[in-house]
């Protein structure tokens, strides 16, 4: 198997979610043996970090790379949209702290990447295999990772409102499932959270043209692309967060309520527990 780059630059442009500020985010081709790894270019001295769950920090409602000014914000989008595209070698520059929240899903920045193509490489493609289960509980998320030949979820998210309920989404993840049946599910959120999230500087970009707003009684302002578009969209989250193992994931993972901070200690643990070996 060979290893993967972007075929020619790409670019996606908009505000982020949470920071609010505004981002062109540009893929661009990396020599093999680079991995995935961003760039800031919003400062004198362009800055990289590598995906990777090392550098990852616990961060609410969101997964961060980095810590203070250089942070990098809310990367799990893009991440599984890379994951997606198979990409293996790939530079991330962005010109603010956080990418483009555009709709609220993997979609925009999967399309981008789609067509610009693809180029193979030389170097040898790297794997993250089991040989045992790993269990992770981080609150009320809990994960059980099985060795497998393939990347494969099952989730399951459990919310108190007439709409979501229990919601549950299993399947093998490929460059076609993603694309069919997870990459246009949108992040989303409840309106009695918004002073509260707001307070701790948290989505200060959100508007119901880049995220599914719930109220008490149902939706505000916009229209469910699948009725468990919510379980959908969690599951989407958990391919980006996955891909800051720095290789390519092969495990049945079980998901119960995930979070991007559970998800990241998940991966931790794979990597401690786990073997990294040629594809």
């Amino acid at each position: 198997m060979s290893r993967r780059t972007i075929g020619r630059p790409a670019s996606v442009e908009g505000v982020g979610l949470h920071m609010g500020e505004p981002c062109r985010l540009t893929f661009l081709p990396a020599p093999a043996g680079t991995g995935i790894t961003f760039r800031r270019t919003d400062s004198n001295v362009a800055w990289e970090i590598p995906a990777h769950a090392s550098l990852a920090v616990l961060a609410e409602r969101r997964t961060q790379l980095g810590t203070g000014n250089e942070a990098l914000h809310t990367v799990e989008h893009v991440l599984a949209a890379v994951v997606a595209a198979g990409m293996d070698d790939l530079i991330i520059e962005m010109n603010g702290p956080e990418p483009p929240i555009a709709d609220g899903s993997a979609a925009p920045f999967l399309h981008a990447l789609q067509e610009a193509g693809s180029a193979e490489q030389e170097g040898s493609v790297s794997a993250l295999r089991l040989s045992e289960p790993v269990r992770v509980t981080d609150g009320e998320s809990t994960y059980e990772a099985y060795p497998a030949e393939s990347l494969e979820l099952d989730v399951t998210i459990r919310f108190p409102h007439p709409l979501i309920g229990e919601q549950h989404w299993q399947g093998a993840i490929s460059s076609e499932s993603f694309s069919r049946e997870l990459a246009a599910a949108r992040t989303f959120g409840f309106v009695h959270e918004v002073e509260a999230l707001k307070s701790r500087g948290l989505i200060r970009g959100a508007t119901t043209a880049n995220a599914v707003v719930l109220n008490d009684a149902g939706l505000v302002d916009c229209r469910l692309r699948w009725p468990d578009e919510f379980v959908r969209h969690k599951a989407m989250d958990c391919v980006g967060d996955l891909a800051l193992a720095g290789a390519r994931v092969k495990a049945r993972v079980v998901a119960d309520r995930p979070s991007h901070r559970g998800t990241v200690l998940l991966v931790r643990e794979m990597l401690a527990h786990g073997r990294l070996e040629e594809a």
